[in-house]
């Protein structure tokens, strides 16, 4: 993952709070600047002796008068320790979980105890000279009891770690309030130890605080971790697995990528790219991007939007923080310079209309890929409605290619639906075609997927362009438009480098 901030005048602070772990050897420095001795469990020996190391992390702040505040923070536990003066707290309380695991552990204890006794019978027996008859029609009645108790240890053990994360609870970009459940669906439980990053914790608390955060940078202290990819005073981004999931909801926003000019996100379905008419239609992808960044070393200009996604579409945006990024950008869109690609899951199978052309690979007799032609325009009397009009509509042009099985498989994660959707639309085989738009009209993949001279399929989820006739497994998974930008390259505006992003899972 992608730092979401600018890291210079956080890594200022880290190394000023590593130089103070060097000399004072000990995380207690609430002890130390009152006079009193450490508390010994706080000790950064604790991380020698264990030959493991801990993440730390610095997030500047500005607090409502302007004046720069610094949060500090340890990822996961020190020593056992949740909390630590000095230091963010973490994002569940301390008395709960650990009453939690000492009642669950007891029961898994004794649980795994039962197993290894039955382990020790089941061995015995196996050594014995019993009747073979006998001896099998035994072995048989522990396998089962062994099954059924390690089962039984699985539950509880799942049980146990839904229980946990109910406990994690966190502050986001606009002061509310959120747990996994707000954020999840039923059933399913996010990465393990997520929430326990130094990222989240930092900018839950600083939201807590109503601190606007402008500045974060994490370090790794201590010895080098098993798999060599971390090292001492070494300074690493948020996780993909474990921050990657919940940074989003914290901070409103998916940022792949920032720098001094230009920032790429991964925009969320039902989320408006530019605000809209109304009180109810400001919140935005540019009105939160302004919200975290206006006040930060890059600042951000008043209108950084360059293009749009459909309210409904997910995927890929770049915006510009600075007016020569902004004019940069908009001319490689307005040039046809910018590269864009979709993933689109269609409600039936595709009929080949007049205005599609057909492309067969070598050795196939199955439509693979083409593309489609089809003039329209906005009908005026249902904005923003598009209908086919082919004296006084504008030509839109897509490529287009349908997925195989296992590239759908991969393609269908990009939309984060629940799990069991994504089987469900797998076994329907709901076609899941690559999408590349040529030309830039509005609404132009969802009308040459619908309309009869196209597809003659809506894409799932599109309320506007539906037949209406949807199969009872299509309504269920229909949730939200199955339209995601996953592909998104451009030329930065200021290096000149080509920029190239994908949006997976």
């Amino acid at each position: 993952m992608f730092s979401p901030f600018n890291e210079e005048l956080a890594k200022t602070e880290c190394f000023s709070l590593m130089e103070k772990l060097d000399f004072y050897q000990t995380i207690d420095f609430f002890a130390i600047e009152n006079n009193k001795m450490p508390n010994p469990k706080l000790s950064i020996n604790h991380l020698y002796k264990k030959n493991l190391g801990i993440m730390f992390g610095i997030l500047v702040c500005l607090d409502t008068k302007g004046n720069q505040q610094v949060l500090k923070a340890f990822s996961g536990q020190f020593n056992s320790i949740w909390q630590v003066p000095g230091f963010v707290p973490p994002l569940l309380d301390e008395n709960a979980f650990n009453q939690l695991i000492k009642d669950s552990d007891k029961e898994i204890h004794l649980l795994s105890e039962e197993i290894e006794n039955l382990n020790q019978q089941k061995l015995i027996l196996e050594q014995s000279q019993n009747q073979e008859d006998s001896k099998n029609q035994s072995l048989e009645e522990l396998d089962s009891k062994l099954k059924d108790l390690k089962q039984k240890r699985k539950n509880l053990s799942n049980q146990s770690m839904k229980d946990i994360f109910d406990l994690y609870e966190f502050y986001t970009f606009n002061g509310t309030k959120k747990t996994f459940k707000d954020i999840l669906a039923e059933g399913e439980l996010p990465p393990t130890g997520c929430g326990e990053c130094c990222a989240p914790k930092l900018l839950s608390e600083a939201f807590r605080l109503g601190l606007r955060p402008i500045s974060m940078a994490e370090f790794y202290y201590g010895p080098e971790n098993k798999s060599s990819t971390k090292h001492h005073k070494h300074f690493y981004p948020p996780c993909n697995e474990k921050c990657g999931f919940i940074l989003p909801h914290i901070l409103g926003l998916e940022i792949l990528y920032q720098d001094a000019d230009i920032c790429v996100i991964n925009k969320q379905s039902g989320l408006l790219s530019i605000p809209g008419r109304g009180e109810d239609k400001l919140d935005s992808v540019t009105t939160r991007l302004r919200f975290l960044y206006e006040l930060s070393p890059q600042s951000c200009i008043p209108q950084p939007s360059v293009h749009r996604l459909d309210m409904d579409t997910s995927g890929l945006l770049v915006l510009a923080f600075t007016k020569e990024a902004h004019k940069n950008l908009s001319i490689q869109f307005m040039e046809g310079k910018v590269d864009k690609k979709y993933y689109a899951v269609l409600e039936n199978p595709i009929k080949i209309g007049e205005g599609v052309t057909v492309t067969k690979t070598l050795g196939s007799t199955k439509p693979l890929e083409g593309d489609i032609k089809l003039k329209f325009r906005l009908d005026v009397e249902n904005r923003p409605h598009q209908i086919y009009d082919e004296v006084y509509g504008k030509e839109g042009i897509t490529q287009w290619r349908v997925l195989t099985l296992e590239e759908s498989k991969k393609a269908i994660k990009c939309f984060r639906i629940p799990k069991s959707t994504e089987n469900q639309l797998i076994k329907n085989r709901n076609p899941i075609l690559e999408y590349t738009p040529l030309t830039g009209r509005t609404h132009q993949l969802r009308l040459h997927s619908s309309h009869e001279k196209g597809f003659a399929s809506p894409i799932l989820g599109d309320d506007l362009y539906d037949s209406g006739k949807k199969s009872p497994d299509n309504k269920k998974a229909a949730e939200r438009l199955m339209l995601h930008s996953f592909y998104l390259s451009f030329t930065h505006p200021t290096t000149k480098e080509k920029m190239e992003f994908w949006a997976l899972d």
